[in-house]
Parts: structure tokens; C-alpha cells; sequence
């Protein structure tokens, strides 16, 4: 049924959505058995859990390359090839 226009003015859209998605969902939890409900929650808990392990991994990567970086420290320009000792500029970057 319609809802009339001096019943949608008092609540705003977006609490009306809110409100009939929520009896949505419970109709739709109502109909799933437990085994199904249970299937769905740890399906939902295994994605949390992988989006967490792979921002850690992100972070990770991220200390990684800050720290191959210092170690690679700065290159030093080559004068004469005979004196010099260190690592040449260029090669290892």
C-alpha cells in the first residue's frame, strides 16, 4: 500500500529505507535455519578476519621497504675507480 504524503514528510527517506530493510532482514533470518544463519555469520567473520590479515600484510610491506631503504643508505659519486671501496651507484638500486 501507499503510504500517503502527511506520513513521509514526519520521517526522512533514509530512516524509512532503515526501518523496512530491518523488518527485511528479520523476515529473511526468520525463514534461514540455524545452520544456514550460522553458515552466514562465519562466512561474514572469515571475510572480517581476512580484510584485517591482509592490512596487517600491507603494514608490513610497508616497514619492509622503509627498512631496505635505510639499509640501502645513500650512493656516493665514484671519483677514481682504483680508491674507491664502496658500492657502486646504480648497480644494487
Amino acid at each position: 500500500s501507499m503510504l500517503s504524503a502527511k506520513y513521509t514528510c514526519r520521517m526522512k527517506i533514509g530512516e524509512l529505507a532503515k526501518a523496512l530493510g530491518r523488518l527485511g532482514g528479520r523476515a529473511r533470518a526468520r525463514r534461514l535455519s540455524s545452520v544456514h544463519r550460522k553458515k552466514i555469520a562465519s562466512l561474514g567473520g572469515q571475510a572480517r578476519a581476512r580484510a584485517h590479515h591482509a592490512s596487517r600484510r600491507v603494514a608490513e610491506n610497508f616497514r619492509y621497504a622503509n627498512a631496505a631503504g635505510d639499509l640501502a643508505g645513500s650512493s656516493r659519486r665514484v671519483t677514481r675507480l682504483k680508491t674507491f671501496t664502496g658500492r657502486l651507484p646504480g648497480i644494487y638500486e
